[in-house]
């Protein structure tokens, strides 16, 4: 065991300086030591009271995987930025309550129904994969073969980590009697997550943008 976490340190330091050259890279060592220090993050967490250390834990990783992503665009010129908002600061803004809608919905769900970090993973993945640029990363898997598949692939990752890595640390403060999940249960966490997205988008952006232009 000391051998495989000492090859997983080597390698997310590795990741670490690749990741100087293409930020988004930065969520794979993210990945890597969030487990490594998996229980120092389950004891800090486990001081919040009830579940909301699975919202404070959402909302931190989402704005670390969105720092990549500012870095990840500094210096492109702002109709190629795939940002909320082309400045810094205005888009950790955005993207805090973003996060916060994201992992709300999963909070919902979760209290009454024990998905797996898998599960979360994936459905948040490919709920990315249809809502990232307006659908278009979903289009490109088609228009643009290969390379459209590894870019959504990329997307998959980034939109399910942050929720999965925020349940792996704070599983315990949930009911552990919580319902099994059934077929029914993928739609109901789809709905959540389309439906904040478009109370996300069509009111709380336009009123943060409102705020803050």
């Amino acid at each position: 065991m000391k051998i495989y976490n000492l090859a997983l340190s080597i390698l997310g330091i590795l990741l670490i300086l690749l990741g100087f050259n293409s930020p988004m890279i930065l969520i794979f060592p993210l990945w890597i030591f969030s487990y490594l220090f998996k229980n120092h993050l389950i004891f800090l967490f486990k001081k919040i009271p009830k579940n909301y250390g699975f919202i404070i834990a959402g909302i931190v990783y989402g704005l670390i995987i969105e720092s990549f992503a500012i870095m990840d665009n500094l210096g492109k010129p702002k109709d190629e930025m795939v940002l909320l908002s082309s400045l810094p600061t205005l888009d950790l803004i955005y993207g805090f309550f973003y996060y916060f809608c994201v992992i709300i919905a999963w909070y919902i769900v979760l209290r009454k129904i024990n998905f797996s970090k898998k599960e979360i993973f994936l459905f948040t993945g490919i709920y990315g994969v249809f809502v990232e640029q307006t659908g278009q990363v979903f289009i490109q898997i088609f228009t643009l073969p290969g390379l459209g598949l590894l870019y959504a692939i990329l997307v998959i990752f980034v939109y399910g980590l942050f929720p999965m890595l925020a349940y792996s640390i704070t599983e315990n403060s949930f009911n552990q009697e919580r319902k099994k999940t059934e077929y029914k249960h993928y739609l109901i966490i789809a709905f959540a997550l389309f439906l904040q997205w478009a109370i996300y988008g069509n009111f709380i952006l336009p009123i943060l943008i409102r705020i803050f232009q």
